[in-house]
C-alpha cells in the first residue's frame, strides 16, 4: 500500500453514496498527517479525486498532489510552518515537515492548512508509548513458505485505551502501512495479549496474502493512539477489508478528523522494532 494517500482520496468520495453519471464532485483537500512522541510532524496533502465514469490510471494521479500549502502545526505554546520537499522515501513524494517541533507524549497538536479556497484544521494527542512488547514470527500452520509476527503485551485494565499496528516491507521507503485488521479497541483484550501483526493491505496487488515470506526485512511500529485516530485508522482498514475492489462503492463512510476535509491528523507515542523472517524460524 505504498501510494497509501492516492487510495484515500479514491476511498472518501467512492464510500459515499454518489451517482458516478451525476458528473464529478467537487474536490475535497484530503490530509494525511501524524506526529509522534519524539518525531517531527509530516503531513502529505493531496484533492480528492471525482467519482466519474471516466478511466483514471493510478500512476497519474499525483496531479492531484498539492504542494503550495501553508501548513502550520501548534502545540498551545509554539506555531510551527511546515516547510514543503521532495521526499522519495513517500509516495506522492512530497511531504510537509519541520525540524523545528518534536512531538511530546500528553501533549495536543494542531493541525491548520490554507491552500486557495481550502481552509482544513485539525487537533490530535499523543499517547504515552504502548506498553513493553515482545515479537516473535511463527509458520504458517498450512503453509511451508508463509509466516506470521505476533506481538505479545499486557494491556493496563485500569486505563481505556487504541492500539495501531503498522508495517513495512524493505528498507526504501519510509512510508508505513497501516496493518490488515491492526486498530485495537482494549476492551477486546484480556490482561496479557497475543496480537497477529498482518501485513499492510497491498494496493493493486494480486496475489496479496497478510502473512510473510523468507527474507522479508519487516518494521513493525506498534502505536497508542487517541479514539480518533483509532475510529479514523478501524474504519479505513475495514473499508479496505470489505471492499473487493477499492473503486467499488461502500455503504461504510471513512471517519475523518479533518474539519474542512477528509483524512487524518493523528498522534503516535509509538514503539517499532526491526524483524527479518530467516530459514531458522
Amino acid at each position: 500500500m505504498r501510494k497509501m494517500i492516492l487510495i484515500l482520496t479514491v476511498l472518501v468520495l467512492s464510500t459515499s453514496c454518489i451517482d458516478p453519471d451525476d458528473g464529478p464532485v467537487g474536490a475535497k483537500i484530503v490530509v494525511e498527517g501524524w506526529i509522534e512522541d519524539g518525531g517531527f510532524p509530516v503531513v502529505i496533502l493531496t484533492q480528492s479525486i471525482p467519482v466519474t465514469s471516466s478511466y483514471q490510471d493510478v500512476d497519474s494521479l499525483g496531479a492531484y498532489l498539492i504542494r503550495w500549502a501553508k501548513v502550520t502545526v501548534s502545540d498551545g505554546t509554539d506555531s510551527v510552518v511546515l516547510t514543503g520537499k521532495y521526499d522519495p522515501g513517500y509516495f506522492p513524494p512530497y511531504i510537509y515537515t519541520t525540524s523545528r517541533m518534536r512531538g511530546e507524549s500528553g501533549k495536543n497538536y494542531q493541525l491548520t492548512v490554507d491552500y486557495k479556497t481550502f481552509h482544513a484544521t485539525a487537533t490530535t494527542s499523543i499517547p504515552s508509548r504502548p506498553p513493553a512488547t515482545q515479537f516473535r514470527v511463527a509458520p504458517c500452520s498450512d503453509s511451508d513458505t508463509l509466516y506470521q509476527v505476533l506481538a505479545l503485551f499486557k494491556d493496563n485494565p485500569m486505563e481505556k485505551n487504541y492500539y495501531q499496528f503498522f508495517t513495512r516491507v524493505g528498507t526504501v521507503q519510509k512510508q508505513f502501512s497501516a496493518s490488515y485488521l491492526g486498530s485495537i479497541d482494549d476492551g477486546i483484550l484480556g490482561d496479557s495479549s497475543s496480537v497477529q501483526v498482518f501485513r499492510g493491505h497491498q494496493f493493486r496487488t494480486q496475489d496479496y496474502t497478510p502473512y510473510y515470506h523468507i527474507d522479508d526485512s519487516i518494521t513493525v511500529k506498534f502505536a497508542q493512539v487517541d479514539k480518533d485516530s483509532y475510529l479514523f485508522w478501524d474504519s479505513y482498514t475495514k473499508v479496505l477489508s470489505l471492499s473487493g475492489n477499492l473503486f467499488l462503492s461502500s455503504y461504510m463512510n471513512i471517519f475523518t478528523n479533518i474539519d474542512g476535509g477528509y483524512g487524518y491528523w493523528c498522534g503516535y507515542g509509538a514503539i517499532t522494532r526491526n524483524i527479518v523472517i530467516a530459514d531458522s524460524v
